[in-house]
């Protein structure tokens, strides 16, 4: 499955993209390292775009000003690039449409990832629209890693993609109270409506503790329904379960104790052993 990849020429700027996915997404760049070694640069590339995307978002001092309309702007910029195949000197974008030029992942993929950022900003009105919205978003990079990869059977891409969204739901259930000071509210308004908030009043950091933990079970059980749809099919291929890995740190995160001040704990060595274990059991 993933010999089409095996005499893929290096991404350019390889070793910049390497440091920068580090820096910007310490969790999937290590999951990443046990993609197919083939796969492995434009995973990284893959996670840089996902930054961008995840950056245009986070604007809370512009928002006051000019509500969302930023952040649209600087998406559509990638959508541009897309549909234009100008990269405009921007050596992630370069990267991108070089991948794309090679047929190593998909443009609606690409897309998908785009679009989540762009709903998180106009507003999700309801658990269909934020579900989508995760899958697509979260659970869009990690297909697109799997693609890289040389897996194109929709099947298998539909459960990574529920492993993307299990890593995403993990992680808003680890960073919620940090996520909401960066200006960002990727919540659905019918469950923040359920206990009393509005997108306006999260930005403005008006939720209690109590607020913040029943939007953390409403998350851990959308986690645990996308678990038991991925558990449903049979033990994927090792180098395909690869791409899924982030799902490990998201139901680490799930089940993790968050301090009363909604920090949790640092990264250590059982995230990765866990990380690794589930890689050499075949499973999640």
């Amino acid at each position: 499955m993933t010999g089409q990849m095996d005499a893929c020429p290096p991404v350019a700027g390889g070793a910049s993209f390497l440091h920068d996915a580090r820096r910007a997404d310490p969790d999937r760049f290590f999951c990443a390292l046990f993609v197919p070694p083939a796969a492995r640069m434009a995973a990284m590339v893959l996670i840089a775009f996902n930054h961008e995307c995840t950056r245009a978002v986070a604007t809370p001092a512009s928002w006051a000003v000019a509500g969302p309309m930023a952040g649209l702007i600087r998406l559509q910029w990638w959508r541009d690039v897309l549909e234009s195949g100008n990269a405009q000197r921007h050596d992630t974008a370069v990267a991108l449409l070089d991948l794309l030029g090679r047929g190593v992942v998909r443009r609606e993929t690409l897309e998908g990832i785009i679009t989540a950022r762009e709903c998180e900003l106009d507003g999700l009105p309801d658990r269909a629209a934020w579900q989508a919205s995760m899958l697509d978003g979260a659970g869009g990079v990690q297909v697109a890693m799997a693609q890289a990869a040389g897996f194109a059977e929709s099947t298998l891409l539909a459960r990574i993609r529920l492993m993307g969204g299990i890593y995403g739901v993990g992680a808003l259930v680890r960073y919620l109270p940090a996520v909401l000071r960066a200006g960002r509210c990727p919540l659905p308004e019918d469950a923040l409506a359920h206990v009393g908030l509005t997108r306006d009043g999260l930005r403005t950091g008006q939720a209690t503790s109590a607020q913040i933990a029943t939007l953390r079970d409403g998350l851990r059980q959308q986690g645990r329904e996308w678990l038991d749809m991925v558990r449903e099919g049979p033990r994927l291929p090792r180098a395909a379960l690869a791409t899924g890995l982030p799902a490990v740190l998201g139901l680490r995160d799930m089940r993790g104790r968050v301090d009363g001040d909604g920090s949790a704990s640092p990264r250590g060595v059982g995230d990765r052993l866990a990380v690794m274990g589930a890689l050499l059991r075949g499973w999640v």
